[in-house]
């Protein structure tokens, strides 16, 4: 168990296999029994009897809302949908909305949440990699307009995360690795030691090895808390979560809509930032060749990279933390160790961009 405090709001991330059947348990009614649980069409089908019943032995009234899979599903069309599901539930405010899913239906339920009736507690219940070591834990919760992801957002801490690592075996593969992107990310800018346990456990980690996962996303978790305390409202140290998130959304943009995974454009993010580090002379070559060593063996930068560069670059020409010709990004000068560059230049940032495409 992992547990979190940001300013007065304690909750506490429960890691472990078979806990969806013990959800009831982590979270049972106490002032009412109405519940809901959002969650997208596949996962649904997987796992959503299971918590259902968890859910309904422990007392709670619970009804199953469903949205489509994918980004598209994070719309305010679909919030709305999801305010009428909870009225039609008889939901108030003394009910709990449970988030089983995704970062998709954590950002989208997360939203409802905090929104609905001024607010109600709710239960993230991840259920791929990518969401169990980030998207679950720090209270972003957000929809996309049609100019850009996450207009549209509240922070609203969760009141529990759960935590069941067997989700991952139906997980898809590329989906896993995605999820690895990640946890590359935490390592290199805050565990050495988990950074070079990455670099010699990463096949088996692909093939799924419930004993060695297990404990890795809860050490993920134990960093993602412990900034989200330090910096719940995202003004100060929390930037380093930052990292290869800069180059790696302009990525995502020139590669076109959806065709990359985030934990993907993740990967050549941090690529291009870490050699950014060096190229500014904030650190060793090796620094960003063992990063990039790590991240083609888990199966990410699969190249050649193909890029609209002209959209990628104005993407990145207005990031929303350019200011003068210049970037506030987190770099890593060494592995487990990050530093904020406040000045970044925004040139040198856009020829480690092309560098990506060009080689």
């Amino acid at each position: 168990m992992v547990p979190v405090r940001v300013g007065q709001h304690a909750y506490d991330i429960h890691v472990s296999a078979g806990l969806l059947d013990e959800l009831g348990k982590l979270w049972p009614p106490t002032a009412g029994k109405h519940a809901a649980v959002i969650s997208a069409a596949t996962v649904a089908g997987f796992y959503a009897d299971r918590c259902l019943s968890s859910l309904q032995e422990a007392g709670w009234q619970v009804a199953l809302l469903q949205v489509p899979d994918g980004e598209a599903s994070k719309t305010l069309a679909q919030a709305e949908r999801l305010y009428e599901g909870c009225l039609e539930a008889a939901l108030d405010r003394s009910s709990t909305i449970f988030a089983l899913g995704g970062g998709v239906v954590g950002d989208l339920a997360g939203f409802v949440a905090a929104t609905y009736m001024r607010g109600l507690p709710f239960v993230q219940v991840p259920t791929t990699l990518l969401a169990q070591v980030d998207a679950s834990v720090g209270g972003k919760t957000a929809v996309d307009l049609p100019r850009g992801k996450n207009l549209v957002g509240a922070f609203h801490q969760p009141s529990l995360v759960a935590i069941d690592v067997e989700t991952l075996q139906t997980l898809p593969d590329r989906e896993l690795r995605a999820g690895m992107a990640e946890i590359v990310k935490h390592a290199a800018i805050a565990d050495e030691v988990m950074f070079e346990w990455l670099e010699q456990t990463a096949e088996r980690l692909l093939g799924r090895d419930m004993g060695l996962l297990s404990p890795l996303v809860a050490r993920n978790c134990q960093i993602k808390a412990a900034v989200v305390e330090a910096d719940p409202l995202e003004k100060g140290m929390r930037a380093c979560l930052n990292y290869g998130h800069t180059v790696g959304h302009a990525v995502e943009v020139g590669a076109g809509e959806w065709d990359l995974r985030h934990g993907e454009a993740l990967a050549w993010g941090m690529v291009a930032e870490a050699r950014l580090a060096v190229r500014l002379g904030l650190s060793a070559p090796e620094v960003a060749q063992r990063q990039e060593r790590l991240l083609q063996r888990l199966g990410l930068l699969q190249g050649p990279l193909s890029l609209d560069l002209a959209r990628a670059k104005q993407s990145l020409l207005y990031d929303k933390k350019a200011v003068d010709g210049a970037v506030r990004l987190p770099l890593v000068p060494e592995i487990g160790r990050f530093v904020i560059q406040e000045r970044a230049p925004m040139d040198e940032l856009v020829k480690a961009l092309e560098e990506l495409v060009t080689g």
